[in-house]
């Protein structure tokens, strides 16, 4: 028995409802009868005996089968199917159900799962996004429709298992439909706008709220699922949706449909929500996305659909203009620039003033592939970003990976990954060391800026010492070049903000306000040992010497900057990131390295490194395994002429640095070799300072005066 009618008997175990078909992918023999009734395993034979495909049908009678057709029509369909599959929540429904994917002869993509329709309904094909005003970007196969699956020719199974279709969630299904939606190529030609069906309608951009009525009733919905509603079917005899309030488990609390497209609540209990009121589509957009304010919304929908731009906003009482420019690297940039009231007013005339879009406050929401620009009427300070991800050649950015990260190259691939796909995640301290110049350093980090734009900043160390910090609060990445450190307070603000949650952002005439804070630090230092004091405990950085350049290029920006979209394409591929290992992504010992090392080892006191050497000595002419003595042995010892060190200072040391502790009780013990004394001493081990080593074919040990560490066997 040939594959094909293998793969329909399969099937047909499974609960699924086939259909033979041509090459040219139509049906042979009438399928209507098959869209409620599967052929009996017995018909199997005859009916597939001369079928080029499989057609799997769609709806109730497989069992809710639905799937999402991702269509090339000769177009780049695998950056938006990439885009769609590595959005974080997408990519978590698609990985936890296990649903099963495949790739199709001409490039396009299915992801077919089974789903239950709380109404006992199937919902029918529809259309989600379009590549123009004609072309189908990306579908539905619903009730109603079959889609040719493999084992057909050429058709390529990518996840899953065709046989065990997973059943999703409802509210998982409508996520996917929905973020599919956001997809569209196709919003407005020639200053027309498309209604929910795709049809191109005009309007007078006089009447923003009729259009938002007549035609985001789906963009409603979604805020409406944003805060925590469900919708949970559809009621056939009544002809309306129905949908359950936030933290209810059963029953229902609203209808949508009963009074055109408008929410009906009947529940006393709605937040946001009268009891046996009716809601628009444009009234839930003010109430909730702008929190009440009208004209803010009426400004975003001007915006947004009209494409009319107001290029102020007002945050609270402070006024800012919007300024686009162009950065070095011909990339448009947003600035918001403060801006006095009295000059717009001068400029535009009074009545302009309320024209100009009004929120509560700023906020930060970093988000690569699903940018809003509102978030709960506060203002994202997160910029949108600039580039689309494209399969193609990096070889350039590939060896500015291979030199900056080296022997672990494979972190460094993972660190750009996590900035890229998880902004909002925390990350190490990444630093970059060198004596040298011209060592890249300086070219890393305007390569992360052509990447990531307005969304990094480049500081100087004395900027992190100041008061205002404007200037790097709102930025998802901080570069400080230059880097030396000499003040304690400035490592633990460094620290500080490298696991930090919210920020008071201060600025010069604005209003102090507090945002959420996700930046990831990058030093540059041409101080190798001592760019900064590192503390022998800290986990936090991750440290990179860096050398002179095997590959010259002296046009290596242009280069960089034309592959970031192949670049960003690779970094989408990528295995995913195991969080549960580390809250950064990064355990302590992966990033630990020799640098790393030295950088804590000079970054000890200077009593600690000549007690260090001193010891060292002392056990090389002893033969004893270990020393015992007090902080007032030391002092006599070595430092009796010294007024500068003092027993408590020497204890402190100890304590700190060495990290030890005396004897529990008083004790007798012989410092140095000498008079027995009693008291509590500090005990101090030859293999700590010393290390053995045999010749071969020898006995005898001979010393070095490599130390060990308090990381033991972690990898340097």
């Amino acid at each position: 028995m040939d594959k094909i009618k293998q793969a329909a008997i399969d099937m047909l175990d499974a609960g699924l409802s086939v259909v033979p078909v041509r090459k040219n992918k139509k049906s042979i023999g009438g399928w209507t009868p098959l869209q409620t009734e599967p052929l009996s395993l017995n018909e199997v034979p005859e009916r597939f005996s001369n079928a080029w495909g499989i057609g799997l049908i769609c709806g109730e009678v497989s069992g809710g089968v639905e799937c999402i057709d991702f269509d090339a029509h000769d177009k780049n369909i695998v950056d938006i199917y990439r885009q769609f599959t590595t959005q974080e929540g997408i990519r978590k429904i698609i990985g936890d159900n296990r649903v099963y994917t495949e790739r199709s002869p001409r490039g396009g993509f299915h992801i077919i799962y089974r789903y239950t329709d709380e109404s006992g309904t199937q919902a029918a094909s529809q259309v989600l996004a379009k590549w123009d005003k004609t072309e189908t970007m990306i579908e539905t196969r619903g009730e109603g429709a079959y889609v040719i699956v493999a084992p057909s020719p050429l058709y390529e199974a990518r996840n899953g298992d065709i046989i065990n279709l997973p059943v999703i969630e409802q509210y998982e299904r409508d996520a996917l439909i929905e973020f599919a939606k956001t997809l569209t190529l196709y919003e407005k030609e020639e200053g027309n706008l498309l209604d929910e069906s795709g049809e191109v309608v005009a309007f007078d951009n006089t009447d923003p709220v009729s259009f938002f009525n007549w035609n985001k009733a789906g963009y409603a919905k979604k805020i409406l699922e944003d805060i925590g509603w469900v919708r949970i079917g559809f009621n056939k005899a009544e002809g309306v949706e129905n949908w359950r309030r936030p933290g209810k488990s059963d029953g229902v609390s609203a209808t949508w449909g009963k009074k055109h497209e408008s929410l009906y609540v009947f529940t006393s209990s709605a937040e946001h929500f009268k009891q046996n009121t009716y809601y628009t589509p444009f009234q839930i957009l003010v109430k909730i996305r702008f929190k009440n304010h009208y004209n803010a919304a009426i400004n975003w929908i001007m915006q947004k659909y009209f494409g009319e731009e107001v290029p102020y906003i007002r945050v609270g009482v402070d006024y800012y203009k919007v300024i686009k420019k162009r950065d070095r690297y011909q990339l448009e940039r947003v600035e918001l620039k403060a801006w006095r009231k009295d000059e717009i007013k001068q400029d535009f005339g009074k009545d302009y003033i309320s024209r100009i879009p009004l929120f509560d406050d700023f906020s930060i929401y970093p988000d690569n592939f699903n940018y809003k620009q509102v978030i709960d009427n506060c203002y994202n300070l997160y910029k949108p970003f600039s580039h689309t991800p494209k399969e193609g050649k990096w070889e350039w950015s590939k060896i500015m990976m291979e030199h900056i990260f080296g022997d672990q190259i494979d972190l460094g691939y993972r660190y750009l990954q996590a900035l890229y796909l998880h902004p909002k995640r925390m990350l190490p301290i990444l630093v970059m060391v060198s004596e040298q110049r011209q060592t890249g350093k300086t070219t890393f980090l305007n390569w992360l800026n052509m990447i990531f734009g307005d969304n990094m900043s480049n500081i100087a160390p004395e900027d992190l010492a100041g008061s205002f910090n404007h200037v790097y609060a709102t930025s998802n990445i901080i570069a400080v070049e230059e880097t030396l450190i000499e003040k304690a307070i400035t490592v633990e603000k460094i620290k500080a903000l490298a696991t930090g949650k919210f920020l008071t952002v201060n600025q010069k005439f604005v209003n102090q306000y507090k945002v959420p804070f996700y930046g990831k630090i990058i030093l540059a230092s041409n101080n190798e040992d001592k760019f900064a004091r590192i503390d022998e405990e800290e986990i936090r950085f991750f440290v990179r010497k860096i050398g002179k350049p095997i590959h010259y290029n002296h046009a290596i920006e242009d280069d960089l900057m034309a592959e970031v979209p192949a670049f960003l394409h690779h970094l989408t591929t990528l295995p995913a990131i195991d969080w549960s290992r580390d809250r950064s992504g990064f355990t302590p010992e992966e990033i630990y390295n020799d640098t790393l090392r030295k950088v804590k080892d000079e970054s000890k006191s200077g009593l600690y490194k000549e007690l260090d050497e001193l010891i060292t000595s002392w056990f090389e002419n002893c033969h004893s395994d270990r020393l015992m003595v007090a902080p007032v042995d030391l002092k006599d010892e070595w430092f009796h002429n010294n007024s500068q060190i003092g027993r408590q200072y020497i204890k402190s040391i100890l304590k700190r640095e060495f990290k030890l502790e005396p004897e529990d009780s008083i004790i007798r013990y012989e410092p140095f070799d000498k008079i027995t004394k009693t008291g509590r001493p500090y005990t101090f081990l030859r293999e700590n300072f010393i290390k053995t080593t045999k010749n071969f074919g020898e006995t005898e040990n001979f010393v070095t005066t490599e130390k060990d560490t308090n990381y033991g066997n972690l990898p340097f």
